[in-house]
């Protein structure tokens, strides 16, 4: 047991261990027809995620440290996005010292993410916010807010519950 342990804990094997996640969820991503499908590739590979989420083909989330990625309930990923938690390179490098981190990104209950964004490390993507398509998110954002663009900026606040159907 303890030899195991040790085994899967060495930076080589977690190396192999992420390269096979990132193989099997490239691939998948790509070729899996249903969302609720993806969702369980999505588990399987480490990441956290809630009930009722759709997740859009190629959607792409950090392999490396994938238990770090929590998706909450209801979430709408949309095709092509991609979440990263890590700045590492295995390349020495003085910017690879300087650089160098591993933060979470949490993606609240009802958060919408339009399709081509990309979420960067440490970043909180807040309940019921909508982010727009191709938008860098480099920072958290606010509850039921409208954000978008290169880097990610409030656009305005939601009015989210106050419409009436008459």
């Amino acid at each position: 047991m303890t030899r195991f342990k040790s085994f899967k804990s060495h930076p080589a094997t977690q190396l192999v261990i992420a390269a096979i996640r990132r193989y099997v969820m490239a691939f998948g991503m790509a070729i899996i027809p249903l969302s609720c499908l993806r969702v369980l590739l999505l588990r399987s590979c480490g990441v956290r995620v809630g009930k009722g989420c759709y997740i859009g083909f190629n959607v792409i989330c950090d392999t490396n440290y994938a238990e770090l990625i929590t998706i909450g309930d209801h979430v709408t990923i949309s095709h092509h996005t991609a979440i990263y938690v890590h700045t590492e390179s295995p390349a020495e490098s003085p910017l690879s010292a300087l650089y160098k981190q591993v933060r979470p990104v949490t993606i609240e209950n009802g958060a919408w993410i339009g399709a081509g964004c990309i979420v960067l490390p440490g970043v909180t993507i807040a309940q019921d916010c909508m982010v727009g398509a191709g938008s860098v998110v480099a920072k958290s954002t606010e509850p039921s807010s409208l954000y978008a663009g290169n880097p990610c900026k409030k656009i305005k606040t939601l009015s989210l519950g106050l419409h009436s159907n008459t």
